[in-house]
Parts: C-alpha cells; sequence; structure tokens
C-alpha cells in the first residue's frame, strides 16, 4: 500500500512522567501531530528556580495494517524550543529497548564513566559517610626476579576513583556488591611520605576490612580508576549564523549541556608565571618557554617554526615541547615526531589528529638568550642559578642488588628535593648547585644530575614580550589584572582585560585567546615580579539525589557533542503565511520545499490524502485553496520547510564542515539538527527453530526437537501496527498444548496447535503475532520448545530535556520533532 504523512506516527510509552516505571512498551496512543509537548509536563516556577531534568520515550512507527516498509527511518529536532534556557536533544544507545524503563534510561545515560583499572585491593574498611583514606592505599607491591617492588598510583585534584565491593558467588546481604563513584578534591600525597587523599560525595555505604572474608575472598574492598568512553551518540540542534550554501556552516554551538548546571566565581589573586615568591628573599624560577604559533589545518600534519634563539639540547635536558593548542585531547602525546634543524624546529604530528575550535599549532621552546645547560659534572657557573623543573637526575648505589633509579624532582619546594618511586634521595642548592645526599635503606648511591641555569639577577636587556596559559580553566576575562616592574626604573606598570580579552593598561597591551595571554611592553620589565589576578568560573553540576544523575558519571561536566564526524544532519528552514479558505486562492511558496502544511490555530492539519482543503504543487511553488476550512479554527498559517541532508566531515566549536556542498542556499537562522538513524522500518518475523528442550537461556539454542512446525508454507503472521521487539518461545506443555513466554515480557498466553494462536497485546488489543494452525506437524514432546523473534516497525528513541536556572518571560514554547522516510 501507498505509505502517506497519516501512517508515521510518534506513540507514547506505556508511562510518561518522572517515576521508576516511567517508560515501558509502545501503547497505541499517538502524540498529536505538532504536539510534541505532549511528552513533557508542563515547566514549572520551581522548575526554573532549581533547574530540571525530564526524560522521555517515544517509538517512531509506521502505522499500518500490513507489513510496508520505510526505508532508512530517520528522526531530527527541526525546530529547538525559543527559550534559550530549555535545550531537547536525543540520546541514542544500543541499550534501549521497547523493555526499558526510566531506571534503564538513567544508567543508559550513565554508562560513560565506568569503573576501570585496578588501584590496590585490600582497600580500607570505609564506615557510611567517610569521605578520606590514607595515601598508604595508592601503593601496591608485585614481584620480579625474586624482588618485591613496589608502585605507587599518583592521583590529581578532580579526578574520578571508584570504591567497589567485589568477591565472587552469591551476593552477601550483609556486604552487597557496590560501586562509589567519587572525586579527589585533596590530595597531599608526596613521593617517599604518607598523606591523605580526600574524595566528595563521602561514600554512602560501609565496605568490608581487608581481613573480612566473603566466599572464602578476603580484600573485598578495591580502590580502582575510573573509565570514560562513551557509547552515547547525542542528538542536538542549532542555528545557522550566518547564510550557506557551500560545504562550511556558521553555527550557534555544536555542543549541547547534557545537565544543568550553576556558575559560580572564584577569585584567585597573585599569580605568577616565574614561580618567584613576595617575601623580598632571593628566588628561583621556574621555566619560562617562549611560544611560536602558527595556524593549523585539518589534514595538515607538518609544521616548521623558525627559533633564532632555540637552545640546543645536547644533554637531555626538556628544552623542547610542542601543543597541537586547540587539538582535541591537545598532548604531545598527539606529536609524532621533533626534528630540531638550523635555526628551525619541524614538528610532525599524528595523521589521526583532529583539531578543535579556533585550532592553532604552537611550539614551547628554551631560549638560548637566557638558559644554557648544565651537567654536575662540570663545576658550577659563577652567578648563575638551577631553574625548577629542569633538572633530570641519575641514582646509582653501590649495592649493585639495585638497579639504577631515574630521579624526580620536586617543583614545588624553595630548596630541590629529589626522589625515585621510594624515598627522598637528595636535596639541591640551586643558587650553587650542591646535592646533599640523604640516608637510604638502599645504602650509599653516586647522583648525577643536568639542569638549565640562568643568571641570578634579572637580564638587563629585560622581556618585552610574554607569553602564558593562565592559571584556571574558565577565567572571566574582564576580571584579569596584572602588574609588572619595569626594568629602567623600577617602576609598577599595570592594565587590565575587557570582556572579549582586549588586555590595555600603562606601557602593557595584549590578548587573552582561549586561555592564552600574549603581552607586550612598550619597555623592558622583570618578569619574575609579574603578578596578575583572574577569577575562575566554576560550572556545579547538580548533586546526583536531585535528578537521580550522578554527575561523576558523565563526563566532561556534562558537554557533549551534538554532532560527529560520519554523522548525518538535516538543514531546514520554514517560512510561513496566513492564509484563508477562499476556494480557488493560490499563493506562492518556495519552490521545491520538501514540507508543506496549512495549520489552524489549535495546530490541526488541514491536510488530507485526497487534498480536500488544499493542492501544492512543488515544482510551481505554488498552493491552491479548495475549501473554506469549514470545522477548523482561524486564523490559518500556511507553512513551507526547504530541507536537505548532509554528511559531517568535520566540526568545531561554531563551525561544521560538510563532506559535499548544498544543493541550495539556506538563509540565517536555518536549523541544523543531527539526525538518528532508525534503519528500516517494518514488522517482520525472525528465524524460526525448534529445540529438544529449553533451559530458559535466550543466548543459547539446543538440538532440534522431534517435532516439527512448517512456517514456510503456513509463515507467521505479523503487522505493522501491531508487533514488537522481542524473542519468544513456546514451550510444549504436552503433545498439543503450550505456553508461550517473551524474553521481556515474561508469559503472555497459552495455546494449543489445534487452533490459531493469536495472543493479544493488552496495550493494543490487536494480536502480537498470529500463528495458524496448519503450520504444526505431529511428534510434539512435553518440554521441547520452538523460538522465534519478531520486529516492530518501530524503535525507541529517548529525548532529554534540562531547563537551567533563571527566569523566562516565555510562557509558551515548543520543540518539533521531525519523522521522516522512504517508500520501499
Amino acid at each position: 500500500m501507498t505509505i502517506s504523512r497519516l501512517d508515521l506516527k510518534v506513540f507514547k510509552p506505556e508511562l510518561l512522567g518522572s517515576s521508576n516505571e516511567a517508560g515501558g512498551q509502545r501503547t497505541k496512543n499517538a502524540v498529536q501531530s505538532g504536539l510534541l509537548n505532549e511528552l513533557f509536563s508542563a515547566i514549572s516556577d520551581i522548575d526554573h528556580a532549581q533547574s530540571s531534568i525530564d526524560i522521555v520515550k517515544a517509538f517512531p512507527a509506521l502505522d499500518t495494517p500490513d507489513t510496508s516498509t520505510l526505508i532508512d527511518a530517520h528522526v531530527f529536532i527541526s525546530e529547538p524550543p525559543i527559550d534559550p534556557l530549555v535545550n531537547v536533544f536525543m540520546i541514542e544507545s544500543a541499550a534501549l529497548d521497547d523493555e526499558s524503563r526510566m531506571t534503564d534510561m538513567k544508567e543508559i545515560i550513565e554508562s560513560s564513566v565506568t569503573a576501570g583499572e585496578l588501584i590496590r585491593e585490600g582497600g580500607p574498611g570505609f564506615l557510611v559517610n567517610q569521605n578520606s583514606f590514607s595515601s598508604d592505599y595508592l601503593q601496591s607491591s608485585y614481584r620480579f626476579n625474586d624482588r618485591d617492588y613496589w608502585k605507587t598510583t599518583y592521583l590529581q585534584v578532580g579526578q574520578v576513583i571508584c570504591i567497589t565491593v567485589e568477591y565472587p558467588g552469591i551476593e552477601n546481604v550483609a556486604w552487597p556488591r557496590k560501586t562509589h563513584f567519587c572525586k579527589v578534591t585533596r590530595t597531599s600525597i608526596v613521593p617517599g611520605a604518607v598523606g591523605t587523599v580526600v574524595f566528595e560525595p563521602p561514600i554512602p555505604f560501609a565496605t568490608p576490612e581487608p581481613g573480612l572474608q566473603i566466599n572464602g575472598q578476603s580484600k573485598c574492598t578495591r580502590l580502582r580508576l575510573s573509565n570514560t568512553a562513551s557509547p552515547l551518540k547525542f542528538h542536538g540542534v542549532t542555528k545557522l549564523t550566518a547564510a550557506a550554501s557551500g560545504v562550511s556552516l556558521a553555527v550557534g554551538a555544536t555542543q549541547l549541556s547534557l545537565l544543568p548546571a550553576i556558575t559560580t566565581l572564584a577569585p584567585k589573586p597573585g599569580n605568577t608565571i616565574t614561580g618567584g615568591s613576595d617575601n623580598g628573599d632571593a628566588t628561583v624560577s621556574q621555566v619560562i618557554r617562549k611560544v611560536i604559533s602558527q595556524p593549523s589545518a585539518q589534514g595538515t600534519y607538518s609544521y616548521t617554526f623558525t627559533t633564532a634563539d632555540l637552545l640546543i639540547d645536547t644533554d637531555v635536558v626538556t628544552a623542547v615541547s610542542t601543543d597541537p593548542y586547540g587539538v582535541f585531547g591537545g598532548s604531545s602525546a598527539l606529536v609524532q615526531s621533533i626534528t630540531v634543524g638550523t635555526g628551525n624546529v619541524t614538528v610532525t604530528l599524528r595523521p589521526d589528529v583532529r583539531f578543535a575550535y579556533n585550532p592553532t599549532v604552537s611550539l614551547y621552546y628554551v631560549s638560548a638568550y637566557k638558559y644554557s645547560i648544565y651537567s654536575s659534572a662540570s663545576a658550577f657557573p659563577a652567578n648563575k642559578q638551577l631553574t625548577v623543573g629542569s633538572i633530570k637526575a641519575r641514582a646509582v648505589f653501590a649495592d649493585s642488588n639495585y638497579v639504577p633509579q631515574d630521579v624526580f624532582e620536586n617543583v614545588n619546594s624553595g630548596i630541590g628535593k629529589l626522589y625515585d618511586t621510594t624515598e627522598l634521595l637528595a636535596t639541591i642548592d640551586y643558587f650553587t648547585g650542591v646535592v646533599t645526599k640523604q640516608t637510604v635503606s638502599r645504602g650509599d648511591f653516586t647522583l648525577t644530575y643536568s639542569g638549565l641555569v640562568e643568571s641570578t639577577a634579572a637580564a638587563a636587556a629585560g622581556d618585552t614580550t610574554a607569553k602564558f596559559a593562565l592559571s584556571v580553566a574558565n577565567p572571566l576575562l574582564e576580571s584579569f589584572y596584572v602588574q609588572v616592574e619595569r626594568i629602567s626604573d623600577h617602576a609598577i606598570i599595570s592594565a587590565s582585560s575587557d570582556n572579549q580579552g582586549v588586555i590595555t593598561g600603562s606601557g602593557i597591551s595584549g590578548t587573552i585567546v582561549d586561555g592564552l595571554v600574549e603581552l607586550l611592553f612598550t619597555n623592558p620589565v622583570d618578569l619574575t615580579t609579574l603578578r596578575y589576578d583572574i577569577t575562575d568560573q566554576l560550572r556545579q553540576l547538580p548533586p546526583a539525589e536531585i535528578y537521580g544523575l550522578n554527575p561523576l558519571r558523565i563526563p566532561n561536566d556534562g558537554i557533549v557533542d551534538m554532532f560527529r564526524r560520519w554523522g548525518t544532519v538535516a538543514l531546514s528552514h520554514t517560512q510561513v503565511q496566513q492564509v484563508t479558505g477562499s476556494v480557488g486562492t493560490v499563493f506562492t511558496i518556495r519552490e521545491n520545499a520538501q514540507f508543506v502544511n496549512i495549520t489552524d490555530a489549535n495546530g490541526a492539519s488541514l491536510w488530507t490524502t485526497n487534498n480536500d482543503h488544499f493542492t501544492v504543487n512543488k515544482v510551481a511553488g505554488t498552493v491552491t485553496i479548495n475549501s473554506d476550512f469549514t470545522g477548523f479554527t482561524a486564523p490559518f498559517v500556511l507553512s513551507d520547510t526547504i530541507m536537505e541532508l548532509g554528511l559531517v566531515s568535520s566540526f568545531s566549536g561554531n563551525s561544521v564542515v560538510l563532506a559535499k556542498p548544498l544543493a541550495r542556499e539556506y538563509p540565517v537562522g536555518t536549523t541544523l539538527a543531527s539526525v538518528q538513524i532508525l534503519g528500516d522500518l517494518q514488522a517482520r518475523v525472525g528465524s524460526v527453530r525448534d529445540m529438544t528442550a529449553w533451559a530458559n537461556n535466550w543466548d543459547l539454542d539446543g538440538d532440534p526437537a522431534t517435532g516439527n512446525v512448517n512456517a514456510v508454507d503456513y509463515p507467521f503472521e505479523v503487522k505493522n501496527t501491531t508487533a514488537v521487539n522481542e524473542d519468544w518461545v513456546l514451550i510444549m506443555t504436552s503433545a498439543s498444548a503450550f505456553r508461550c513466554v517473551g524474553r521481556r515480557l515474561g508469559q503472555i498466553a497459552t495455546g494449543d496447535t489445534l487452533n490459531d494462536f493469536a495472543p493479544i497485546n493488552p496495550l493494543t488489543n490487536s494480536p502480537y503475532f498470529i500463528i495458524r494452525s496448519g503450520a504444526w506437524g505431529g511428534g510434539w514432546q512435553q518440554g521441547e520448545a520452538i523460538r522465534f523473534a519478531t520486529f516492530a516497525a518501530s524503535n525507541p528513541i529517548m529525548l532529554l530535556r534540562n531547563v537551567q536556572v533563571g527566569h523566562s518571560q516565555i510562557t509558551t514554547d515548543k520543540a518539533v520533532l521531525s519523522f521522516f522516510g522512504n517508500e520501499s
């Protein structure tokens, strides 16, 4: 039969709302066209004051009384809410099925963060509401070549870890298996010393002590790192900020906020860029690296930088580093090679590097004008000091049973402290280069080192430029204020930034771009005296108890990509005009509009398959009125929508690049939406097979039964209007009787081989499927079974609406979900 727009429907689930039982199977209750908000509850004053999250499930379906096929069915949000505080988008997951309830959907959303690598088994026995543990538990031992070694895991503030209760066998009632995700908020861990790790939120349950045995196993409390690998796809919608007709689209955003959040301000005054102190004492500085940047391009992996003052690194001291600035996951791990030439450095990135917004590639290097390289094999130079953070050392023990160790510098101490993975080995005076060895358990040792040295006084010439990264992740640009001492007369000069990152002041100018500060000084300055104030904007997510979603299990603070490379997008633009029910009147629309409709004041559509009220000529771009619109409520609105699909080749902060140019031009304000592809929608029956016994194992078939069923001449019957996605088993209770069990639905009916079997779906009052009596052969034995699956002409989708904190003047708002496909 011919498929019309009336056959494409979005059905509601068994239960709407926010309870744990919400969701479930598809019903025959369709969402009225133009009333997607039927799925969501109204936004209340509390929602605006506190923020809110609503998760709903729906079933786009081909609703025909046969098995017609809708090819490559797809859905997208063609119009976002007008209210900027409201976001509506779809979350795609293979784990979402017809039976999924609210608890399942929340677990799907949290599935991106899971318990990961084991730090240590035999963790402490935690008490209820405990929020700290000794750093001793970050150490674990292993044995190699008949010797014991210790490994220490170092945690960072903000890192998510897991506390789990794990053991084999049947779950213990007193100590159920649980996992607690928490974020490290403080860590006083120093190599060779004992500290404390503080985390939040506190653990809400107790865990067993290391010596307590459960099912024969001790050390059941375990500390684990967390894994972040999202299996989800997010489908959002944005607007074009400029007209588009080619492959490059300027858009409002390419990311969306999964969770509502509030922003708090945290002032951070007195920051330095050299590690100096404020007490007037002689100070040592950390390495100041110069930065050269150049624009990058997708598909370009080799970049050459001219560096007349590059310090040639012959003693394996860190003199050169790189940052593919603006690259996703920007890190030296993305660098394939660095080649130092004469007066230049060539950086080659890995071929899989994908650039983010405002992409540049930057070279950070140590200037030969300021530094030189010193090795402890030489006499310490006069009027020089070591530079914090540059020391590379090696300890060789007199006892050959101990292998040589790399030595690490503690860069946060005025007196340098040198550690290996086990203990403090020595201290170092940055001004004299003198090493004072400590007494250690492994006996005497020889320590050699190399590092950068610089003048003990500010360079006479001073510096006329500075480039450094801000010490906060989300700076409030207008809060930036900088002071520095001028070389010539020791006067303090200052400057501040506006909200666009433009820095102006007395003798200072510059910019702040993506957290990187570039300063230009009219006269040379002493950078060791530079101090700046900045305010961090902290994004705070709602606690898990408010919405039942744990923010620690949402990666990237809930900021997710709404597009993806190789993802399909839909551009659509709708224009409207008011019309009247005057027979014969012709209205002009855009040629070859994809979708044309007339709706009344209540949103009811006047479109019919017989063109009772209007006729559309898409090629000519006209709509002819055929009736006086009796039975509908004025005013009437004629809308025409131009639309096309595209493939994303790349995207960044405010740009999406398509694989092919657009077929026509789209104006500013056109919606660009990520498309969720549902696939071909058609009710059908999977392979029918029999087995000698049913052991309640849905993942494994058994040996063939003695009886037989003829599903070729008497195929099992389904319809698009009634079939569901389910695995079925018919279990013989005698030679002719059986019971029917669904994997998710449980037992739904009993039947026999003598009559047609048509079990009724109570949600639709129609059969799930029909098995004709002629399909049954003889020879069936009690306990034998028949298995098959049915597939619905629908797939479930999950929509999420969040409301950010704030007050809105918009009293009526909606989002539009578009559902398309092609006839077979």
